[in-house]
């Protein structure tokens, strides 16, 4: 939950992505605090040893490989690279050593909300998790699993964990609605929108697109690390996970699902790395800021714009201040709404609110 659950406005929301976590240098793991606590536990309580010492031993791998270079968006993908290639295929028995070559950046990601799972035939951004969506769920498990003898009981109860994250639903959107400009925002939606992001109420219906990348057009740079990464493509289908009368796979793809958009509003920044601030931007990419900051202390919402208030900077400076020009982190692209005039756009925001 520290990636998959957030605070808005004073209330919890389970299944809502954390973008105010930091993976940034100021905030990496200190491997130098982990081989403290580990001395400690060794001298006053062996059995606790025992039992904590293969996650003190994979976070002080992992720890100092995790940087990202902005704070609030994820390092979920680098996570994961790390922990197959520090683990066997078909024992997960770890290795201190990695397996294979880790590339050099590290990609990153806005967490989607848990509550827009049900409706998605393959997980992630690129669509390349497909089959049973509990096996891809336990490859966090890496973290801490001794041998696949472990995943198997793990797996046994995954299927609860995800009925769980099934049943979530998105937040209502807690400020009056104008409904007449609401309903012609819909009508703009569904001749403009819902090709790719379906249609929603009664007969909605979401089409689980793929939308290649020469189309979409947002940052390639997290398709094309998976497709530049094929070891670890090989390691996943012919992994464990693979096993068993329910396996998952890895499919490749240039490209981006067009996701579903229940509980939009509440899911800022956007795009799959969280480089547009709010949906205004995200419709008239003549809006977005090319350096932002916004406060991670005290964060105030816009209600009007459906996004974080933020400040736009002339000039990078610090992890607290998005970047578009780094690599990974670019704000183009989905340009589909400049199409549209400046009161259909607002049409469609308020619509978008009572999804």
């Amino acid at each position: 939950l520290s990636c998959h659950s957030q605070v808005f406005d004073s209330t919890l929301y389970i299944g809502l992505g954390n973008t105010f976590i930091d993976f940034t240098a100021n905030e990496k793991i200190n491997t130098a605090s982990l081989t403290m606590l580990e001395n400690v536990l060794k001298n006053t309580s062996p059995s606790k040893f025992e039992a904590s010492k293969a996650f003190i031993d994979v976070t002080k791998t992992i720890g100092p490989l995790m940087t990202t270079k902005v704070r609030g968006v994820n390092a979920a993908n680098r996570l994961t690279a790390i922990l197959v290639a520090h683990r066997d295929p078909n024992t997960f028995k770890w290795n201190p050593v990695a397996g294979m070559d880790l590339p050099d950046e590290v990609v990153p990601t806005d967490v989607p909300a848990w509550w827009l799972l049900k409706k998605k035939h393959a997980m992630f951004y690129t669509g390349l998790g497909r089959g049973d969506f509990g096996k891809f769920l336990m490859a966090s498990n890496l973290l801490t699993v001794m041998d696949t003898a472990e995943s198997r009981e793990v797996d046994s109860h995954i299927s609860d964990v995800l009925a769980f994250i099934n049943a979530i639903k998105p937040p209502k959107y807690p400020k009056p609605i104008k409904q007449s400009l609401a309903r012609s925002g819909e009508a703009v939606f569904i001749k403009t929108c819902s090709k790719c992001h379906g249609k929603y109420g009664d007969d909605g219906k979401y089409p689980n697109y793929l939308i290649s990348g020469s189309v979409i057009k947002t940052d390639s740079m997290l398709y094309k690390s998976n497709m530049q990464n094929p070891q670890f493509v090989s390691w996943f289908n012919k992994s464990w996970f693979t096993t068993g009368d329910h396996p998952a796979r890895i499919e490749t793809f240039n490209g981006y699902i067009a996701p579903p958009l229940d509980g939009v509003w509440i899911t800022a920044p956007y795009l799959h790395n969280g480089s547009v601030p709010n949906l205004e931007a995200v419709l008239n990419t003549s809006l977005r800021p090319r350096y932002w900051r916004r406060d991670f202390d005290k964060p105030v919402y816009d209600y009007k714009k459906l996004g974080w208030e933020y400040q736009p900077e002339q000039q990078p400076g610090g992890s607290t201040v998005y970047n578009t020009d780094l690599p990974g982190y670019g704000n183009y692209g989905h340009d589909f709404g400049d199409k549209l005039t400046d009161q259909k756009r607002k049409a469609v925001i308020e619509y978008l609110k009572t999804l």
